[in-house]
């Protein structure tokens, strides 16, 4: 039996405006650092046996803070990258609803199937990070594991590993940046433990307005 701990990175000075960031390589803001080294506090407490994280800056930077803490050097993997937003990259929520109003809706509906112009779908997502999940549970079948990864990323993981339609992954799952979600892995099976665990944020209070639409 192994434990993996997938954190969502820090936030960033677009999460806070409440702009989509896909692929884009913005920085933690100050509030990002401080919510990564609560994290890395949190971590600590285990022993770790692996650290992992998607190669872009902002989780790059949380998983440092976090390899600091925990003794252990984090290695990226490119399938960790978050949804690639296309056209609406550093973009509004409201600024991609007013310019093109029916395709924002049909993405809404259904953003499993359903991708923002010249960008990716949840399906597309879901697709290469499977393969990674994979891996893990054959590479470590006992111990603790943290990967540190994306909003997008975290949110469709946790609808395939409980079944839930990954179309419905905005409305079911929250994920607050240097939020934790815990798995257990048994004979290369996956179930949640615990999802968007902010115990250790609490210092910091609740998140600034407009983070929940950034990535």
């Amino acid at each position: 039996m192994a434990f993996f701990y997938f954190a969502r990175h820090g936030e960033t000075t677009w999460n806070a405006l409440g702009r989509w960031c896909g692929r884009t390589d913005v920085p933690l803001s100050d509030v990002g650092r401080r919510q990564a080294q609560l994290l890395a506090q949190r971590l600590k407490q285990i022993s770790v046996d692996a650290l992992y994280s998607s190669p872009l800056g902002r989780a790059m930077e949380t998983a440092g803070i976090v390899g600091k803490a925990v003794g252990r050097e984090p290695v990226a993997d490119d399938r960790l990258v978050e949804l690639n937003y296309g056209n609406w990259e550093g973009r509004t929520y409201e600024e991609t609803r007013r310019d093109a109003p029916d395709v924002y809706a049909a993405w809404e509906r259904n953003p499993a199937s359903v991708a923002p112009p010249e960008g990716e779908s949840g399906e597309q997502l879901i697709a290469r990070v499977t393969p990674f999940l994979t891996v893990m549970a054959q590479k470590h079948p006992s111990g603790n594991v943290v990967v540190v990864c994306h909003r997008t990323v975290n949110r469709l993981i946790a609808c395939h590993i409980m079944g839930a339609p990954l179309a419905e992954y905005r409305q079911r799952i929250p994920m607050d940046n240097a939020a934790l979600n815990i798995f257990e892995t048994r004979e290369g099976k996956w179930q949640v433990v615990k999802l968007n665990d902010t115990s250790h944020l609490a210092e910091l209070g609740s998140e600034p307005p407009g983070a929940t639409a950034g990535q």
